[in-house]
């Protein structure tokens, strides 16, 4: 089918217009901070297209990607029992460039949103970090309105609840008598938490934190949670690798860019902490053992190698472990412990 003709044709889900809502009220959050910090009116409609292109842009290419990534593997025989949609089943690659046929990633479109907001600081010559902070408030409007959008789907369905309590609260999906956790409402109270923080921040502590840090510090509140949350998720459909969740990996490289970026600031200021080689290694001790923790269980839940409540717990603990560790990270990372107000970082 021609573009123009799907184009002509073009229909419009639920889900879709849903997500389509939230992203423009995660913008519209975005609008007061910024005219407050006296910038214009075309420098957020330049900040808000760039998000809405690469954003969208992201959430195709990653959901699309994987597949054809895993399936061309396959066909070179290097790895097994993988039955891509397009490669294999399809039997081409073109129809991954079928966007009006649908097939997002939400954390592609987190990666493609963080993108735009990086490209916006270069067309507006606006400093750095400013618009990316903006984000702050955008990324968990738009999963909060999003996840919300799968009641109901296959989406924002996780394994099998056992716990009775759970079930009698009626909130677990059911089918054929069977009970599932609700993925969609766990991470769509998690991102409104996530809202509710950034938003008293925007309210109360506007302009104190270096450029970049707002969105940071958004990011590891909510990718490290998530990722938890994510170890509901069966691991069969189209974002699930050979026991790999993509989620739960993009997820953690976003949470390590936060930690990573720390540490290199933490070595630029070593002047201002004691010892700071020694604090570096520790944490990078605690962060590689917390995330082998997690990955051992991830894999041993489906291996039967560990039981589900012991490998939920451990993950949880290994989460707020990384958690303390770019808490401890930021404090140490500036002189006397933080940056002063209105410090600017590249």
């Amino acid at each position: 089918m021609r573009l123009s003709e799907a184009l002509f044709r073009l229909s419009f889900t639920g889900y879709g217009l849903a997500c389509a809502f939230g992203a423009v009220m995660g913008l519209a959050l975005s609008l007061p901070g910024t005219l407050r910090m006296k910038r214009d009116w075309a420098g957020w409609v330049r900040f808000a297209v760039c998000v809405l292109f690469f954003g969208w842009l992201g959430a195709r290419v990653m959901f699309a990607a994987p597949d054809l990534l895993m399936g061309f593997l396959n066909e070179q025989g290097l790895i097994q029992e993988h039955n891509s949609v397009y490669l294999n089943q399809i039997g081409s690659a073109v129809p991954a460039l079928y966007f009006w046929e649908g097939g997002y990633s939400l954390v592609g479109a987190m990666l493609g949103a963080i993108l735009g907001a990086k490209l916006a600081e270069k067309w507006t010559g606006e400093e750095s970090g400013f618009w990316r902070d903006r984000l702050a408030l955008v990324l968990p409007a738009f999963v909060l309105v999003e996840r919300l959008a799968e009641q109901g789907s296959s989406l924002g369905t996780g394994v099998e609840v056992s716990a009775q309590w759970l079930i009698r609260t009626g909130l677990c999906p059911e089918e054929d008598g069977v009970f599932f956790h609700p993925l969609y409402l766990y991470e769509a109270l998690l991102a409104a938490v996530v809202l509710a923080v950034m938003a008293w921040l925007e309210i109360r502590r506007a302009g104190k934190a270096a450029g970049g840090d707002r969105l940071r510090f958004c990011l590891t509140i909510f990718c490290l949670p998530m990722i938890v949350i994510e170890s509901l998720r069966p691991l069969t459909g189209h974002m699930i690798l050979h026991f790999v969740n993509v989620t739960q990996v993009v997820l953690m490289i976003l949470a390590l860019s936060v930690v990573i970026r720390w540490s290199v600031r933490l070595g630029r200021n070593r002047r201002d902490v004691r010892h700071p080689a020694l604090a570096l290694a520790v944490c990078w001790v605690v962060v590689i053992a917390a995330i082998g923790a997690a990955v051992y269980c991830i894999f041993g839940m489906e291996k039967d190698w560990v039981s589900r409540g012991l490998a939920y717990g451990v993950i949880a603990l290994a989460m707020a472990a990384m958690a303390a560790v770019a808490a401890v990270l930021y404090r140490l990372s500036g002189p006397k412990g933080g940056l002063p107000d209105g410090a600017r970082e590249d």
